[in-house]
């Protein structure tokens, strides 16, 4: 029987649900479309200079709740890796150093800023901004305040050079002038806190929209900074009476410390190797103690340390483990030297 041979009520009955069920059937594909249209801030964050913007991503789950927060991390994670652009520092190499004729040759010596563990500041807590939830995905747009973490950094940085001006005010003598010696504690804890300005004011590069170079130190820093690099240069350490004079001489260089015979001070070690052999392999061990004297030639501290080095080949084995042990101690010397208590 052909639609034509139906009698009309029977027609129109038929029309009218063909025509519900094409309706129905927009409906739905209009409603899908809808639900799949991703709002613009999903592929283009917003940008103003106020805020930092991070937008991220979850499978949606049942538990629609739990789905948000792990999208509201990955925008939080967005916004870090902003943050983790490159800026200009200063890295601390690994400097040789030799005894030739009685002088140490030093190829390079670097900041001991990049060798103190500075405080981190807290940072600001990131809110969510939008949120949407697609068939497969939810989305969430996450926020950081640059402007008040802005203003946190230059408080912790201003609060930092108060403490650098307390400590130079103690000084004896100028910039330029030949530091005196009975200030050395005074300049070593110096260090730290030129550390924590550098961590600070590196921080606030990356929140900063200013053109210029944020955090930048007034003129009396500068000139406190000077001095202590003067006075870092000028005291030095003497490790020719050491039984590693070279590798000590390099890991002191490695601190940012400057070895040189005739220094105000004197180092002197007291140290002894074992080796075993395992799997064709040599172990050493090197323990002892690194002993600093000062100015007057008294015992300031000591350290005892413990290192080793492992190589198929005994010398080197006993070369690696000479440099894990200078470095060990030489860097258990610099804590000390450079403590605030």
């Amino acid at each position: 029987m052909t639609a034509s041979a139906l009698p009309t009520p029977y027609r129109w009955t038929l029309l009218t649900s063909i025509l519900l069920s094409l309706t129905g059937c927009l409906g739905s594909a209009s409603k899908s479309s809808q639900e799949d249209t991703l709002p613009s801030w999903v592929s283009s964050p917003p940008q103003d200079s106020r805020h930092l913007y991070g937008v991220g991503s979850a499978p949606r789950i049942e538990n629609l709740a739990l789905a948000f927060t792990q999208a509201e991390q990955s925008g939080n994670v967005h916004i870090a890796q902003q943050l983790r652009t490159k800026v200009s520092q200063i890295n601390t190499q690994d400097t040789q150093v030799r005894s030739m004729q009685g002088n140490e040759q030093v190829s390079k010596i670097e900041t001991a800023y990049t060798q103190v563990t500075t405080s981190p500041i807290e940072l600001e807590q990131a809110i969510n901004e939008q949120r949407f939830a697609g068939r497969n995905y939810v989305y969430a747009l996450q926020s950081i305040d640059r402007s008040r973490m802005v203003s946190k950094l230059k408080s912790a940085i201003q609060d930092t050079d108060d403490k650098i001006r307390s400590l130079a005010s103690s000084l004896s003598t100028q910039q330029n002038q030949r530091p005196a010696d009975q200030d050395w504690q005074t300049y070593m804890q110096l260090i730290p806190y030129f550390a924590q300005r550098q961590s600070y004011q590196e921080e606030l590069s990356l929140y900063s929209t200013q053109r210029t170079m944020a955090g930048e130190a007034d003129a009396d820093i500068q000139n406190t900074e000077q001095q202590l690099s003067l006075a870092l240069s000028t005291y030095g350490f003497d490790a020719s009476g050491t039984d590693q004079a070279d590798t000590i001489a390099s890991a002191l260089s490695h601190f940012g410390l400057t070895p040189k015979r005739g220094s105000l001070f004197t180092l002197n070690s007291r140290t002894s190797q074992h080796h075993e052999t395992q799997g064709g392999r040599f172990y050493v061990f090197e323990d002892g103690t690194l002993e600093l004297f000062g100015p007057t030639g008294t015992r300031l501290a000591s350290w005892t340390v413990s290192a080793r080095g492992i190589a198929k080949n005994l010398t080197s084995a006993q070369e690696k483990a000479t440099q894990n042990w200078s470095k060990q101690a030489v860097e258990a010397m610099f804590t000390w030297l450079t403590r605030l208590d």
